[in-house]
């Protein structure tokens, strides 16, 4: 789609002003903290896709290729390909973070951050419908997204037929997840769908509890300064 593309609804803008040699104004170190770890991008490879979103995507879905990054793979502009790093297990990056070169270090980093993209919103809808026991209309929007992704291939990503409303709350879910990956909704969408505990749990953080790690503490300095008026979250 590119930056500021028609499916774009608000993004933030950054540029990497050529005589900034760091994070400059306008920069963003998005690009350096989620980019492909050490040469030729030298990020730090943060928030990497897991074994189990790479395996949410359905055979052939373009979104997988467009999502995730691999080592050995050229990069998108072609100058190179994503060296070994003996650091890193099974090595894959977020390649929605990758920009090509640009003055200055990687923390002067000139990527946009999509805040809103129209698919979000035909998926939020297509949420609501269903859960307002409208299916038909909520598979119009479900496969509007499912139809963009596909392009002018027809073999894959089958328009979704299901009408009964506990499967197709389980389909909206997942076009959710591949559609929207690495662009920092999946944690709000758990949260909002109640499935924050089950997915850190199954992720191996045993250390989530229910009810407190949902949400972060208030300091207590913005408590005191209510005069008691916010209370603390639960459990700290």
């Amino acid at each position: 789609m590119g930056e500021n593309g028609p499916e774009s609804v608000f993004e933030m803008q950054a540029v990497a002003l050529p005589t900034q040699q760091s994070a400059g104004p306008g920069s963003s170190p998005y690009n350096m903290i989620q980019g492909v770890r050490g040469v030729p991008n030298l990020g730090w490879g943060f928030n990497r896709p897991s074994d189990n979103l790479v395996m949410a995507y359905e055979n052939g879905d373009p979104r997988r290729e467009a999502t995730i990054i691999y080592e050995l793979e050229v990069l998108p502009d072609g100058s190179t390909q994503v060296q070994h790093n003996s650091e890193i297990l099974n090595a894959r990056y977020n390649q929605k973070a990758w920009v090509p070169g640009h003055p200055g270090l990687q923390d002067n980093g000139p990527g946009n951050i999509r805040i809103l993209r129209y698919s979000d919103i035909l998926l939020l809808a297509a949420e609501a419908l269903n859960e307002n026991n409208k299916p038909a209309e909520a598979l119009v929007y479900l496969n509007q997204v499912r139809k963009r992704a596909r392009g002018t291939n027809l073999v894959i990503l089958p328009d979704v037929t299901v009408t009964d409303q506990s499967q197709l709350r389980e389909k909206i879910y997942k076009e959710r997840r591949v559609e929207l990956a690495m662009e920092q909704h999946r944690w709000f969408d758990l949260l909002r769908w109640g499935r924050a505990a089950e997915a850190m749990q199954a992720a191996g953080k045993t250390n989530f509890t229910t009810g407190k790690h949902e949400l972060l503490p208030i300091p207590q300095t913005e408590v005191d300064l209510t005069s008691g008026n916010i209370t603390q979250n639960p459990g700290y």
